[in-house]
């Protein structure tokens, strides 16, 4: 998988990357979310791994992808879900601690259009085995994921 740290941009191995930080660092929380931006003649996804030191912040390592416009909101939203799952997956295969949350960029409030795929994606993701944080109960990865899109 390609990612990039937030801070260098440089390519990183994700899987020895993370050996490399959760062996300097006690208590480092793993901490997955995706957020797209749809534009005219394409979609942006940027997937965001956190590595969270709770009370110290993050280090934040990240991939973007560009691919056809997806111009219906709900199978977009549930890409977002589906590229987290992923990369969890792919990191509990490599032998990595398990993921703390999944955080998506869905709102729980009624009002806004992305909640109508809330019930959808919590069951996926808790169906898969992993704790999920959604819009404005703590999701800090997607919060990264929004600025990578944009």
């Amino acid at each position: 998988m390609d990612f990039k740290t937030l801070v260098t941009n440089k390519q990183v191995d994700i899987v020895d990357y993370i050996k490399s930080y959760i062996s300097m660092y006690n208590n480092v929380e793993i901490l997955i979310g995706c957020d797209s931006q749809g534009y005219k003649d394409k979609t942006i996804y940027a997937t965001v791994v956190a590595l969270y030191k709770p009370g110290n912040g993050a280090h934040v390592l990240y991939k973007r992808e560009k691919t056809e416009p997806e111009k219906v909101r709900q199978i977009r939203l549930m890409n977002e879900v589906w590229k987290s799952i992923e990369v969890a997956e792919f990191l509990k295969q490599a032998g990595l601690p398990k993921v703390k949350y999944i955080d998506i960029d869905i709102n729980p409030d009624k009002r806004y259009k992305s909640n109508e795929v809330l019930t959808s994606a919590i069951g996926l993701i808790v169906g898969m085995g992993y704790e999920v944080r959604y819009k404005t109960f703590g999701a800090m990865a997607t919060f990264a994921a929004d600025t990578l899109v944009k």
